[in-house]
């Protein structure tokens, strides 16, 4: 990973989050989009996993189609905001599910009344979670949000079991390059050539990175800043502190749209995002937590007489 500090501050990318609790966000097609795209890449792959974690769960959506998926495993989200884990969890109770969840909540074995999956507030430098107890950790478009991204790497490492599968998507570091190139600032975001040299660092098997570009349009300003705003906003250390005028605002919003468009007024507002997806495998044997591999030690099996 780069060796510069990042520029995000965990305790504003926590706050972010805990506004956005009370509903599905503005920016939630971007969201299911590539949690479709990540299921369709895991449809290639052959695993049966009796332990999900979701980190970055947000608000339990991606866990409960991992579910539909895989209804006999046990299914933890975890999300840096209490808020949002909370709203998870109530929307995850089984009398607001619909009929098809309660079938496999059923066919689980569940007993009546059980949660159909189970939502912690935690940080993804330093997991809720046993060692060597899961098998799919799953990440939709929360690795760009780590200060710490090989913090977090050992982490997802530490929790896999042998076998475990690792699957996660990221904004790439040519996301949202209009905005920047009309002045307004953004997060560092990872670029992919470092995320796979990060997981070959952490001790992860057979790394697979791709990328996808993906343009959105709008033609209201407005709506637009609304969507971007849903992804996250500007929980950069040393983002502008305080509030603006609304005259203020708008000044900014139209002067943003003006440079958007190029100086053509029917153009549409177009911003580019960067889709970043991984997945790696936890080999036969882990590495200690201590950093040192196991050696094991075989007595030769003993050589017939020669002939």
């Amino acid at each position: 990973m780069p060796s510069e500090p990042s520029d995000l501050d965990r305790p504003s990318v926590r706050r972010q989050f805990d506004r956005r609790a009370g509903g599905i966000d503005p920016g939630d097609f971007l969201l299911r989009e590539v949690e479709r795209r990540m299921l369709e890449r895991l449809e290639l792959v052959k695993l049966q996993p009796t332990r999900i974690l979701d980190v970055g769960c947000g608000l339990g959506d991606g866990l409960r189609r991992l579910r539909g998926r895989w209804p006999q495993a046990e299914a933890i989200g975890v999300d840096l905001s209490p808020r949002r884990a909370a709203r998870a969890a109530a929307l995850d109770r089984p009398q607001d599910a619909g009929w098809a969840l309660g079938l496999a909540r059923r066919l689980a074995g569940r007993a009546p009344g059980a949660p159909l999956g189970r939502y912690l507030a935690g940080d993804a430098h330093r997991l809720p979670i046993a060692s060597g107890t899961v098998d799919l950790v799953w990440s939709s478009l929360a690795f760009h949000w780590f200060d710490d991204p090989p913090a977090a790497l050992a982490e997802w490492y530490r929790v896999l079991r042998p076998g475990g599968l690792l699957m996660f998507s990221a904004l790439g570091v040519d996301s949202l390059a209009e905005l920047r190139a009309a002045g307004v600032p953004t997060p560092a975001l990872p670029d992919l050539h470092d995320v796979g040299d990060a997981l070959v660092g952490a001790g992860f098997a057979e790394p697979v990175m791709d990328a996808e570009r993906l343009a959105v349009t709008w033609t209201d300003p407005v709506r637009m800043l609304a969507d971007l705003r849903a992804l996250g906003g500007d929980a950069r250390r040393g983002r502008r502190r305080g509030l603006a005028t609304p005259s203020a605002r708008d000044r900014a919003l139209a002067g943003l749209a003006d440079r958007l468009r190029a100086g053509d007024p029917s153009a549409p507002l177009s911003v580019r995002f960067e889709l970043v997806y991984g997945h790696a495998w936890i080999g036969g044997r882990k590495r200690r937590e201590d950093g040192w591999a196991p050696i094991e030690f075989r007595a030769a099996r003993p050589r017939g007489p020669a002939t």
